[in-house]
């Protein structure tokens, strides 16, 4: 009898201590760190042994061995970052290899990323993509989605400026499904882009049932986040038809996008994401309090509605200009198709763009129509304080002041300053200089972070050399979240910022074994130093380099070692049914 107790004893003991019935050697050996481990719960001192790229075991391990010991003593100990939104993808399937190293961002911490971001696929069938990946490899962890903009393309082809019939959704329908067989967790769109934006609330809800089998998620640029969509100006907004599902007419609003999002959760049952959500521009500073009353009562109805956001108060990949770009081509030149009309880049379009712009200025109406436009983009994009001037090849003393400074400095109007630019500036910039707007509100920026259900983002990508303009973003989010939000502003503890950047997105996606540092995860880890985490990537200098980031192991290997990125590519394509076993 007492030879059954000790086994069940033992038993017992080794469903909590794995560490107990194995050999106490391991492939690497994480000792001395202060553990945050993706749930939320506070920090607790413990090793880690990590045996085969997984954990095996968390907790005192001080008689173990192991091939490869980091001493992690004054470090804290998490799981690698998940990065909701990224646009790495195109890097990583047809990069070179040091393109696949993404060093800017497993610096930062990042172990995976969520691809096909705003519908966009690099190439189609799903299957072809996860074969790029993995032919030429790749530093980071892969969740591939389908992309509703990729199978609106495949099924309308040039035709999409219009509603699809029941029969194309039928037709995308199977593409999507195809896409989750073959291995994608979800659905990707862009509905505020092309071709998503012609799309109706009822073929993305019709989509998302196919999605909603498989329980995979939905997340979303969405449609408006702005008092305008970013491609509509009020020019053209009189010749918009919208889609009748919106009852509002033209003027969509992140409100209207919002809404959506949560309408898609509702009538589907996935889980929704918002993401890269923002304010953008004066006119819609505080919408993240509307932006969080309808989450609210949304999730309180049981939707699974969540956020994902990058922390920073400028938007967009790169720098940006003002004036719209068909004042720069012939009069009576077609603009109904919006600032993204793809027949903006057709070649002859804008030559002799200053002639042109001098013939719009000349016309009463026209010119009223340029100013009026002028505003509106300038206001989506922060206003004349927050342009920031990066590019003035032509007076270099421009760089770095804002749109405001210096047409006051000059005593004109700042619509007047903009057409100064683009008639006496850089010949070889279409608007004369280059501006990064700085769109957003420290108090939305903050809002949106505080919530429970809001994830951490890039909409980033692979950048080997970035220039002046860019966004910081991709080389610094995570390091400026945490010196920033964290330690400086406390607007969120760290252990908030651990989870919203590994075990919510894990729980989003539905990964089952990433996102917290526990026996059976895979050993994707970051270990840092809290009190020197600093990044300092800037508008001007978006490349500049993080401290305080020491380690970062992907699959149980260093692509980050002592603060030096090592060029390993131990990433793995997340196929659905493999990770699931399903």
């Amino acid at each position: 009898m007492r030879r059954v107790v000790v086994v069940v004893v033992a038993l017992v003991l080794s469903a909590f201590s794995p560490s107990l019935t194995h050999a106490q050697s391991f492939d690497v050996l994480v000792r001395g760190g202060r553990i945050l481990d993706g749930t939320g719960n506070p920090e607790f001192n413990a090793d880690v042994g990590i045996r085969g790229g997984e954990i095996v075991a968390v907790g005192d391990l001080s008689g173990a061995t192991a091939a490869r010991v980091i001493d992690a003593s004054g470090l804290r100990v998490t799981p690698g970052f998940i990065d909701m939104h990224s646009h790495a993808d195109r890097s990583l399937y047809a990069g070179d290899a040091r393109a696949r190293r993404a060093t800017n961002l497993v610096a930062q911490g990042i172990t995976t990323i969520v691809v096909g971001p705003d519908g966009r696929n690099p190439t189609w069938p799903l299957i072809d993509e996860i074969l790029g990946y993995r032919n030429g490899g790749t530093a980071l962890n892969i969740v591939p989605m389908v992309g509703h903009g990729t199978v609106r393309g495949l099924v309308m082809g040039d035709d999409y400026e219009r509603h699809a019939t029941e029969e194309e959704i039928a037709q995308m329908a199977d593409l999507v499904r195809l896409g989750m067989e073959q291995g994608a967790w979800g659905l990707g769109a862009g509905p505020e882009y092309r071709p998503g934006r012609f799309s109706t609330t009822e073929e993305l809800v019709a989509l998302g049932h196919v999605v909603a089998e498989y329980d995979g998620f939905y997340y979303s640029h969405q449609r408006s986040q702005s008092p305008l969509p970013l491609w509509l100006t009020p020019s053209i907004a009189g010749d918009y038809t919208p889609p009748p599902t919106w009852p509002k007419g033209w003027r969509l609003t992140a409100t209207d996008g919002m809404n959506e999002t949560i309408r898609i959760g509702r009538e589907t049952g996935m889980r929704v994401v918002g993401s890269h959500i923002k304010a953008k521009g004066p006119t819609t500073w505080g919408q993240s309090a509307v932006d969080v009353m309808a989450i609210d009562r949304a999730r309180a109805d049981g939707v699974e509605v969540y956020l994902d956001q990058y922390p920073y108060e400028t938007f967009g990949g790169g720098s940006v200009e003002v004036i719209p770009r068909w004042y720069f081509a012939p009069i009576g030149t077609d603009r109904s198709g919006g600032l993204d009309d793809p027949d903006w880049n057709r070649r002859g379009l804008m030559d002799d763009a200053r002639a042109n712009l001098r013939a719009h200025l000349a016309d009463p109406i026209l010119r009223a129509q340029l100013i009026e436009d002028t505003e509106a983009i300038l206001d989506l994009q922060g206003g004349a304080d927050r342009h920031i001037i990066v590019d003035a090849p032509h007076d270099e003393s421009l760089v770095g002041r804002t749109l405001d400074d210096v047409a006051k400095e000059n005593g004109r109007t700042v619509p007047e300053q903009l057409i100064h630019f683009a008639l006496e500036g850089s010949p070889e910039i279409r608007s004369g200089v280059r501006f990064r707007g700085v769109a957003g509100h420290a108090e939305d920026v903050e809002r949106y972070m505080r919530q429970e259900y809001t994830a951490t983002s890039t909409d980033g990508g692979v950048v080997e050399s970035p220039g002046p303009g860019q966004h910081p973003r991709y080389y610094g989010t995570y390091p400026h979240k945490i010196a920033t939000y964290v330690r400086e502003k406390g607007v969120i503890s760290l252990a908030f910022f651990v989870r919203s950047s590994t075990g919510l997105p894990a729980q989003i996606i539905g990964l089952p074994d990433r996102g917290y540092v526990r026996v059976g995860q895979k050993a994707d880890l970051v270990l840092f130093d809290y009190d020197r985490v600093q990044d300092h990537a800037t508008i001007m200098n978006p490349g500049g380099h993080n401290e305080g980031i020491e380690y970062v192991l992907i699959n149980g290997r260093p692509v980050i070692d002592g603060g030096q990125a090592t060029g390993a590519l131990p990433g793995e394509v997340l196929v659905r049914q493999d990770v699931l076993g399903r």
